[in-house]
């Protein structure tokens, strides 16, 4: 006896008339025929008699209906009630995806801007590299990410909302801290701290600068932390940088052919997948961060 043969018979008990069960649960005359065939020979017992057109429930059918239907009721509301969580829980949760530079600066200046507009959303930030950000997006383990380099995927749009300076930045206590500009000489010389992964890594090695490394780090927070001990230099997206030397602990320097560099953000999302409101509502939020940021690099130069 299964919880679907029950439902069948209720339908008939309802209309008495199989064909008339058949059309109100949406399945074929033979499919509720043969249901309730196994249901009356798993009961041993007659549940219904043909009667003219339709059908005349047996006493022992009404006796198994009258049991059935308090279970029948109480699924009904387990599926309801669940389905609702479910559609609660996507509506009050946002799952967003970052390489870590712009997860540490960028992005959640534009998160608390849209939880402020959508105060019963709860977004949940996940980062990593590029690499990974790509799977996450593919696999739908994130709704939306941005990323300094765009995915290339077919099933992955991409929209570039972003443009970040590199930053040279010190220890206001180190010793090239005295210093605005660093020239070629000096810049052969001085120690510098780099991130294992990275876009600014493979910007240097494009343009050819060959920078004296005395420390790799794992995370843009660890190599905050050395240049922030004196360890050396770093370098940084100006955004991440910004609060250090707001605060006096950073001395930003000039360096060579470093203002050649411009790293690009890009947000991506799954394609085909429709884009809810407060999807919508993010990207928007996105889009206007970057029309502030641009503005702002314009006013610097």
């Amino acid at each position: 006896m299964t919880f679907h043969q029950l439902e069948i018979f209720d339908a008939v008990v309802e209309r008495l008339s199989i064909t008339e069960a058949a059309r109100k649960i949406k399945i074929s005359q033979p499919s509720v025929s043969k249901q309730l065939r196994f249901l009356e020979r798993e009961c041993g017992l007659k549940l219904y008699v043909k009667s003219g057109r339709g059908i005349r429930i047996t006493e022992e059918g009404r006796l198994l209906q009258t049991a059935a239907r308090p279970i029948l009721k109480q699924m009904e509301e387990l599926r309801g009630s669940f389905l609702n969580r479910v559609a609660d829980a996507r509506a009050t949760t946002l799952r967003v995806g970052s390489t870590p530079s712009p997860g540490a600066f960028f992005l959640p200046g534009v998160l608390k801007s849209f939880v402020k507009l959508h105060p019963k959303i709860h977004p949940t930030l996940r980062t990593g590299y590029p690499d990974a950000i790509k799977a996450m997006v593919l696999n739908g383990e994130v709704d939306i990410a941005v990323t300094t380099i765009p995915p290339a995927h077919p099933q992955i749009i991409e929209e570039p909302i972003a443009s970040e300076e590199i930053l040279a930045v010190v220890s206001a206590k180190h010793a090239l801290a005295s210093k605005r500009k660093l020239t070629e000489r000096e810049l052969a010389k001085a120690p510098f701290i780099m991130t294992t992964e990275g876009r600014i890594a493979e910007e240097i090695k494009k343009i050819g600068l060959h920078l004296n490394v005395v420390m790799w780090c794992e995370s843009v927070d660890l190599k905050k932390a050395a240049v922030q001990a004196g360890l050396g230099v770093g370098l940084f997206y100006r955004g991440s940088a910004e609060a250090g030397l707001r605060e006096g602990y950073f001395k930003a320097l000039e360096m060579p052919r470093l203002k050649d560099i411009k790293i690009d953000c890009y947000v991506a999302y799954r394609k085909g997948v429709r884009l809810s409101p407060d999807l919508i509502s993010l990207l928007s939020l996105l889009r206007h961060s970057s029309k502030q940021a641009l503005a702002l690099q314009a006013s610097r130069h």
